[in-house]
């Protein structure tokens, strides 16, 4: 009692918040489509914001699709504090092999606070191929322009999805400038293409800068732009960034210097040099580069090629603005060098201002090979034969080497390669070549091989190694050391040893058959395993016989003495090895016998059989007994029945009443015997044809023309017509007879139905059929007339 007041007490203090059932406790903030991948998880962003002054707890659910799968969804309520906003992702992953669809998927949301609040939000998941556009120029590009001038751009867009694409082209930029699109025949700022797959198409646009003011804009700066391809096919965007800048000025430096780098003998690479105007105008630069006495900004030397990118000599810095130019070198077809250049900036026209910084490059000898297997031959090799395992060699090095192979750690079977020195040029496959694998002589079967192959150059450095595995094959070889037969007490003996001459342990399955059914068995064996509780053993099974043990084991049979004429009895032995089941071991013995003798010198043999005859014969009659008494009852039951059938019809014949004869030939003369007057014709008065017709046309009017028939396509009209009006009415009585059943107009069980009393008893015999054709001539049966 005392806790129950305490429960109570408590929940009387606990605060109570007042909640109402129209009460709306979120916002949401749901996109209504997601574009997706097949095979792909992406973010979808849920966002929501309590706007009650009042803690708040909601719950998500989603109803998702079979092909689209919506993961990391709370299971738990969620707590929202007053005012508080909040958000987070769940992940919506497309099955791989989705259709190209859009999916619409449920996310219900209901507030643990208000019972009756819920909002339901549909999202499309749009299950998209991937689109894969790619414009032609890298992002940072920057163009030279003067004020107040109308620019032309073009930059080509491909489009390798392997799908075509509607593609919307729009322009981005923070600046006022005005810009616009050659194909924009709206006015939009925006143009619509139709790329086709692997196209590659150009984008013309214009942008006009603004004219120089209060020295604004400054000169070598400019707005940025982004020109944005949207795919049609994933609603992706795809971007290319670049500057405008206006006005030239003058004053370089040289800021930053990249280190000196290592090629491949020819290869190519770039070292990177930073240049800055340094004075308050725009400048263009004026870079060379300087090996020697050769200045210049592309330099052949040594089979070396030096040249210069990214310079942009006709393209100006602004104020402080810095350029990243880059040293390009081009190695020599050699495997050792290099190259030293000078690299010479300095403002146009002012040549008392040079800048100068050295970089250099040389050429770095990388060796490397590989072993690969190009078969999965001789996993097993036969122990008198030799099998050949084909490997290939890679020069995954930078210039011409050659190449060693060598077999070490070697054991089980003898491992055999070419000796001879391989070279390849860069990147160069060998021919195949062959390791030759033998077992040795005696070697055990299934005996396990292993070598490690090793790859080696002309220096003995190891560069790659593979194992190669095999086993030696099991050799099955079973020998009939002793096999010997003879005839004793009408049975046939069979001692048989088998030596196993093979080269690993080895088991037998043994299994007899004869010729003719009879009683026949094995002895096998101590250590043989037979079927539980067989008496006649008619196969066995040994294992793990080692290798050149042999074992014996006993067969007999009765030879048949039953027969009715003579013949051979063949008993045959067939022995199948485990390791071997196809190639089985057979042993055959043979003997004949006599047919049995069908004289007996017996003196009683007559009087045998006599009284087999009759015994036989007693057995015969008896087991047919009833069906010899049925017939006999059947022949007295007929022979009765045609005798009273004949008294029956003699005796009619004599109480039947007598007629007259006639003769057959006087039918006629009946015909001649008239028992009518024959009737008078009255002679009608005779009307003339034109009075006849004159007649008939007062009354119903002049002879009229036959009407025209009726074109049968408007009489099939009118009979559609007619078929449609019919079914109308018909559906409409149906109607209504369905809304009478809905409404509860339907017929019900009369009262004299549902008030039966609880014992009556159904009276069956009034739904016999009767038969009442027949009408029975005396109230006595007459048994004469059953002829049976």
């Amino acid at each position: 009692m005392r806790r129950l007041l305490l429960i109570i007490v408590i929940a009387m203090m606990m605060p109570q918040l007042p909640v109402s059932a129209n009460e709306i406790p979120f916002d949401f903030y749901i996109e209504e489509e997601v574009v997706i991948h097949p095979g792909e998880t992406v973010p979808f962003r849920i966002a929501w914001h309590n706007i009650v002054d009042s803690e708040r707890h909601f719950q998500l659910e989603v109803q998702s699709h079979s092909n689209l799968t919506v993961e990391n969804v709370p299971a738990d309520w969620t707590r929202v504090g007053s005012g508080r906003l909040g958000e987070m992702n769940i992940n919506v992953t497309a099955d791989s092999s989705a259709n190209y669809e859009t999916i619409q998927f449920t996310i219900n949301i209901s507030c643990q606070e208000v019972p009756g609040w819920e909002m339901s939000y549909d999202v499309d998941g749009i299950i998209s191929r991937w689109s894969d556009l790619k414009f032609g120029a890298n992002d940072g590009s920057s163009f030279y322009v003067q004020q107040s001038v109308n620019t032309s751009l073009a930059v080509n867009i491909s489009n390798s999805a392997g799908f075509d694409d509607l593609v919307k082209i729009s322009l981005e930029t923070t600046s006022n400038w005005q810009y616009g699109f050659l194909d924009d025949m709206n006015g939009d700022n925006e143009v619509h293409i139709n790329l086709l797959d692997g196209e590659d198409v150009y984008v013309y646009f214009w942008i006009i800068t603004p004219p120089i003011i209060d020295g604004s804009p400054l000169a070598g700066t400019g707005p940025g732009f982004k020109l944005k391809a949207e795919s049609g096919l994933d609603r992706r965007v795809a971007s290319w960034n670049f500057e405008l800048e206006m006005q030239t000025f003058h004053n370089m430096s040289i800021d930053f210097t990249g280190e000196s780098i290592s090629l491949d003998p020819e290869d190519t690479g770039r070292v990177e040099v930073t240049i800055r105007n340094t004075g308050n105008i725009n400048t263009y630069p004026d870079v060379s580069l300087k090996i020697g006495s050769l200045v210049d900004d592309r330099i052949e030397t040594d089979g070396w090629t030096v040249a210069l990118f990214n310079a942009f000599e006709f393209q100006s810095l602004a104020p402080n603005e810095s350029r990243t130019l880059e040293i390009g070198f081009e190695a020599p077809n050699l495997n050792i060098g290099g190259v030293d250049v000078e690299l010479i900036v300095k403002p146009l026209a002012t040549p008392q201002r040079v800048y100068t910084t050295s970089v250099s490059s040389d050429i770095q000898w990388n060796r490397g090979g590989s072993i690969s297997v190009l078969d999965n031959a001789c996993s097993s090799v036969e122990w008198n034969k030799t099998c050949q395992k084909m490997i290939q060699i890679e020069n995954t090095g930078n210039f011409y080497d050659e190449f060693n192979l060598r077999i070490s750690d070697d054991y089980g079977m003898e491992f055999l390669v070419l000796s001879e020195t391989i070279g390849l040029s860069k990147g160069e496959l060998s021919q195949p070549i062959p390791v030759n694998l033998t077992p040795y002589v005696g070697a055990d079967g299934l005996l396990q091989a292993y070598a490690n192959l090793e790859l080696l150059n002309p220096d003995g450095l190891l560069l790659d190694n593979i194992s190669i595995q095999s086993i030696t094959a099991p050799n099955v070889n079973w020998v009939w050391e002793q096999a010997e037969n003879s005839v004793s007490n009408g049975e046939i003996e069979v001692v048989i040893t088998m030596r196993n001459e093979g080269n690993t342990d080895d088991g037998l399955i043994v299994r007899m058959s004869s010729s003719y059914y009879t009683e026949l068995s094995f002895i096998p064996p101590d250590n043989a395993i037979v079927e539980d509780g067989s008496t006649n053993i008619r196969s066995f099974e040994v294992m793990n016989i080692a290798k050149g043990e042999s074992f014996t084991f006993r067969a007999w049979a009765k030879i048949p003495d039953d027969q009715s004429a003579g013949d051979d009895f063949f008993l045959t032995i067939t022995a199948n090895s485990r390791l071997a089941e196809d190639n089985p071991f057979t042993y055959i013995a043979n003997s004949s016998f006599d047919a049995k003798s069908s004289l007996e010198e017996d003196d009683s043999s007559v009087v045998d059989s006599l009284g087999n005859l009759v015994y036989t014969i007693g057995i015969t009659i008896w087991a047919w007994k009833w069906i010899v008494i049925a017939a006999s009852v059947s022949g007295v039951m007929i022979n009765k029945s045609l005798r009273d059938r004949r008294i029956r019809l003699e005796f009619a014949a004599l109480n039947a009443p007598v007629q007259d004869e006639k003769k057959s030939e006087d039918w006629m003369a009946e015909f001649a015997n008239k028992k009518q007057p024959k009737p008078e014709i009255v002679e009608s008065k005779s009307i003339a044809p034109e009075a006849f017709a004159g007649m008939f046309e007062s009354i119903g009017g002049p002879r009229k023309q036959s009407a025209a028939p009726v074109d049968t396509n408007l009489v099939g009209a009118a009979n559609t017509v007619l078929d449609h009006h019919e079914n109308v009415a018909l559906k409409s009585r149906l109607d209504d007879l369905a809304n009478q059943i809905s409404m509860g107009n339907i017929s019900k069980p009369h009262t004299a139905n549902i008030d039966l009393p609880d014992d009556a008893v159904a009276v069956t015999n009034r739904t016999v059929a009767v038969n009442r054709n027949f009408q029975q001539k005396s109230g006595v049966l007459d048994l004469d007339d059953l002829d049976l």
